[in-house]
């Protein structure tokens, strides 16, 4: 019944975006801005994004999670850019975590982008197991017209009072505008030993400086589904459309992307290891 709960919401919340994005697309293009190869950052900018995210979990229940978080970017020459980000989230009875992030990386935005990223988070739990889990690899970006092609392939290191622990870390995402200002997405990916699926959906809003964006994406584990919904307000110049804000200015934040649970068979006495929350002490 949960599930089919999530599926409708975020249905409805794409919905609601698609009309928004075709009410207001954007006017402006990328080759009357720009003459020759387009620099890899248009200039310094940002983004702040506050987001909600719902978590169930079989045979242990539902939570819920407030995030917020922000980046800066700027161009380091023509072609090479660099992103900093960070952030703070809360979730019912589990504690508050933290961290920050770096992107690294060089980009066409006719093109594709390939980079470094790598994070760091920490878990102040509720439960006296604090644990900081450090994030690492490559991420790319290959851009097909209207369609783009995102992936990362790493590792995450996570250090607890008692317990470390390595594991391999991939993703791979489809995504499409259906306009300058809505894009759709889907892919799956791999984390702290499970794989999920996840869908999504971001719409510029039409009005203001056309800077403020809603999103929602869902993630579908074996044992676990997140929806999370926000809103994300991007700073820079004003009256860029979605798709040249995401080619033109900043990589997505991911220190509270839901991308994939450390979960085998949630009963009693196990041990539940999710990000960014990697590892909750036993049930019962």
């Amino acid at each position: 019944m949960k599930n089919s709960v999530s599926y409708i919401a975020i249905i409805a919340v794409t919905g609601i975006m698609g009309s928004a994005a075709f009410a207001a697309d954007a006017p402006a293009n990328f080759e009357e801005r720009f003459e020759g190869t387009k620099p890899a950052v248009s200039g310094i900018n940002g983004k702040i994004e506050a987001a909600y995210t719902y978590i169930d979990v079989d045979n242990f229940g539902d939570t819920n999670m407030g995030n917020v978080a922000g980046a800066i970017s700027i161009p380091l020459g023509q072609q090479f850019g660099l992103q900093i980000d960070g952030g703070i989230a809360g979730a019912d009875d589990f504690g508050t975590t933290f961290g920050g992030a770096v992107h690294a990386f060089w980009r066409n935005p006719d093109v594709a982008l390939l980079g470094f990223y790598g994070d760091v988070v920490r878990l102040d739990s509720d439960f006296d197991a604090d644990l900081t889990n450090w994030r690492f690899g490559a991420e790319g970006e290959l851009y097909l017209d209207r369609f783009s092609v995102e992936a990362f392939v790493g590792g995450d290191y996570t250090d607890g009072d008692d317990f470390n622990e390595t594991y391999f870390s991939a993703e791979a995402l489809a995504a499409f505008y259906v306009t300058d200002d809505f894009r759709i997405h889907a892919g799956v990916g791999h984390r702290f030993d499970e794989t999920s699926g996840r869908v999504g959906a971001e719409a510029i809003l039409p009005f203001g400086s056309r800077n403020v964006a809603l999103f929602g994406d869902g993630i579908f584990g074996e044992d676990v589904t997140t929806g999370r919904v926000g809103l994300r307000v991007y700073f820079g110049e004003p009256g860029k459309s979605l798709i040249q804000r995401h080619r033109e200015d900043d990589p997505r934040i991911r220190l509270f992307d839901f991308q994939g649970f450390g979960i085998d068979g949630v009963d009693e006495g196990d041990d539940i290891c999710t990000y960014p929350q990697p590892c909750y002490p036993p049930l019962g």
